[in-house]
């Protein structure tokens, strides 16, 4: 009859539209049931229920057609919250039927805890299945999704609908859910996010927003989903399904249910797989079991090619992987199928043993983060990572049952002296080895340490200075063993015959030291950082008071990847490169990093003139000069007495004796004029000394 109706709403509809098309009068509840939703002779069908807002003028149940649309369903049934036909696209405005004498629905409100119902739709019927599986498909959409305005209704209200299935025991429950959860189908469980006000929620299974030329009248939709449960052959179910507008009778939304989806079918069971975690063992048997009280016919297929010796048969040995099918033929118009697909694989083995992590209790807490991915790798092998895992466990029992799986095995705090680790190996919920290894926390009193830098000194050429640093462990004696690393802690980085407490460096790197606990039986490690030190790629003094001041001060500057220590003649290092109060002569400028590495000197000059001079002849301060005369660009000296007159110039040579034309002058203080080039500039200083006899 279905096909028939269909062939007369096509001749009746507008063709020139792209969207569904909605009639109320064509089909009676049963034959929305019977004809449209189930057409099959496998589920007999009884006692069949509607209610709608027809007391209130709008009818909220209707037969609807894609009408060449691309909407999800060629034709099927829509029950809104509102009149059905509204639901025509496109999805101009907003639908918003608001009677509010058109209650809502006390089931709904039982079965999904959910208050303040109002414009409530629902078809109900009972069914008897011949197989022990049913289902389903249909699609939800809401104008709650949003609204002209933008608001973001989505992130908290909702419309409530349900498919409540009742066994022939009273006992109810929704199929109406997200696929394998117990979480309804919703605006809010499945949606878009809204910054700033709401998260994306399950948004694989949102259909999207809808437009000036969508099939249909609601502003979004979910994908088409799938409502099952398994039953019980031959005993009677009721099955309601109700939508309900929640809150407040406005903004409609309405559920589409695909015509002919409604089959009872053969569930032979979870597919048994690697990627679904409970494949089969070679060697295992599983048994495919589609027995139907009133079959007539059993017809088994693997990958499409029918089992001939399993014709006939309800049940089906299985030892190899497929995808494995049956039809259960219950008359010539009523065929129940059923499908799984079954994987086998090889049994896991154990490649290495794992090993007991005894560990030490660094800062005495009695506590210890573990990592067992070593032993992971050990059982593992070359195994197919792909396919087999290593699950821990505390016990053998979770171990055996493969439940309470230690989730955190990269970083399990131990918190007792000793524990023991059951550890699995599988592929998820199949054959499997099981082992199990030791934690072991030992508490060190007394830590043996270790300093976190050494310097390795290098010349001028970049060549390691003797003495070479020596990283030493204190406090180790003889309760250790001692293997030594460079940058890393691996095989490949252990430096050869390095098993005493020092190990002298010659290269820079990152060093650790494994220290193995000889009473304990526990290991920890130590690590340090070889540091380079080089002399200062540059280095030179900067005199920057000016020319013959009272107070000379001297900036020692150098570049270099290093910091440096500084001194003056044979004073002590210091940080400040700045030194004060130096006089007139030669001097000397140390630079030493500050690792205590080799000493760069260097040579330099305070220009300056002595304030008094003695000739006596007697070899000391015999002449008076100016300091570093030589490192004046044309300087030219000039002697005066008190009243000016000239008694002796020179520009280069010894300076002055205290004599004039050979004749001692007397002691008294005396003048002298110096004239020089400043980079290029003539200057001139004038001063005065003492002449003592």
């Amino acid at each position: 009859m279905r096909v028939f109706w269909g062939i007369l709403f096509f001749l009746c509809s507008q063709w020139a539209t792209a969207q569904i098309v909605v009639d109320t009068d064509l089909f009676t509840p049963e034959q929305l049931i019977r004809d449209v939703l189930i057409n099959s002779n496998c589920a007999e069908t009884s006692n069949y229920l509607s209610r709608t807002g027809t007391a209130q003028g709008v009818n909220g149940i209707g037969y609807f057609n894609a009408n060449g649309s691309d909407f999800s369903f060629r034709e099927g049934i829509v029950l809104s919250t509102g009149n059905a036909q509204d639901s025509e696209g496109p999805n101009v405005g907003t639908n918003s039927s608001t009677p509010s004498q058109w209650t809502g629905d006390p089931d709904l409100t039982i079965i999904t805890g959910i208050q303040e119902l109002f414009n409530a739709s629902f078809l109900q019927f009972d069914f008897i299945p011949r197989t022990n599986n049913f289902s389903f498909n249909f699609l939800f959409a809401s104008e709650e999704y949003n609204d002209e305005d933008g608001d973001n209704y989505q992130c908290i209200y909702s419309d409530a609908f349900a498919f409540i299935l009742t066994g022939s025991d009273g006992v109810s429950r929704n199929l109406a859910l997200l696929p394998d959860t117990n979480v309804p189908v919703s605006v809010t469980s499945i949606r878009p996010g809204i910054p700033g006000s709401c998260t994306e929620e399950n948004i694989e299974y949102f259909g999207g927003i809808n437009g000036d030329n969508s099939a249909i009248s609601q502003y979004g939709q979910t994908v088409s989903l799938t409502a099952e449960s398994l039953v019980i052959p031959n005993e009677t179910y009721t099955i309601k399904l109700v939508i309900a507008d929640n809150r407040d009778p406005f903004l409609d939304s309405a559920v589409f249910l695909e015509a002919g989806s409604f089959s009872t079918g053969v569930f032979l069971g979870e597919d048994r797989t690697v990627a679904d975690g409970n494949p089969l063992c070679l060697g295992e048997m599983f048994e495919l079991d589609a027995t139907a009280q009133g079959a007539i016919g059993y017809n088994w297929y693997r990958d499409d090619v029918a089992l001939i010796t399993a014709q006939d048969q309800p049940t089906l040995n299985v030892t190899e992987t497929g995808a494995y099918r049956v039809e259960v033929v219950f008359s010539i118009d009523c065929i129940a199928f059923g499908d799984i697909v079954v994987e086998f694989i090889e049994t896991p083995e154990i490649v290495e043993e794992p090993i007991d992590l005894i560990v030490c209790d660094l800062d005495g807490d009695g506590t210890y983060v573990f990592d067992f991915t070593p032993n992971s790798d050990l059982m593992l092998g070359n195994q197919d990572r792909d396919t087999y895992s290593v699950y821990y466990y505390n016990n053998s029992a979770d171990a055996e049952n493969f439940e309470n799986e230690i989730t955190n095995s990269s970083a399990y705090t131990g918190t007792t002296p000793s524990e023991l680790i059951y550890a699995r190996i599988s592929s998820g919920n199949s054959c499997n080895q099981i082992t199990s290894f030791e934690l072991g926390i030992q508490t060190i009193a007394n830590l043996p340490t270790l300093e976190s830098q050494y310097a390795l000194c290098l010349d001028d050429a970049g060549s390691a200075l003797a003495p070479l640093p020596t990283l030493t462990i204190s406090g180790a004696d003889n309760e250790y063993t001692f293997v030594w690393y460079r940058n890393s802690i691996s095989p490949a980085n252990e430096i050869p015959d390095a098993t005493e407490s020092s190990f002298v460096a010659g290269e820079a790197g990152t060093y650790h030291v494994v220290l193995g606990n000889i009473a304990f039986g526990c290991e920890f490690s130590l690590s340090t950082e070889v540091i380079v030190s080089r002399p200062p790629e540059s280095f030179e003094v900067d005199v920057v008071s000016e020319l013959f001041s009272d107070s000379n001060t001297v900036a020692v500057l150098t570049e270099g990847e290093n910091n440096y220590l500084f001194s003056v003649d044979d004073g002590p290092f210091i940080a400040s490169n700045r030194f004060s109060g130096i006089g007139p002569g030669a001097h000397v400028a140390n630079v030493m990093d500050s690792n205590g590495c080799g000493i760069t000197s260097r040579d330099f000059f305070i220009i300056g003139y002595p304030k008094f001079f003695t000739p006596n002849n007697d070899g000391s301060n015999d002449i008076w000069t100016i300091s570093g005369l030589s490192e004046i660009e044309n300087a030219e000296v000039t002697v005066y007495d008190r009243y000016g007159k000239l008694l002796y110039q020179f520009v280069e040579g010894p300076g002055w004796n205290g004599t004039q034309n050979g004749r001692q002058l007397p002691s008294t203080d005396y003048w002298f004029k110096i004239s020089y080039l400043e980079e290029g500039i003539p200057r001139e200083f004038k001063g005065h000394f003492a002449l003592k006899r």
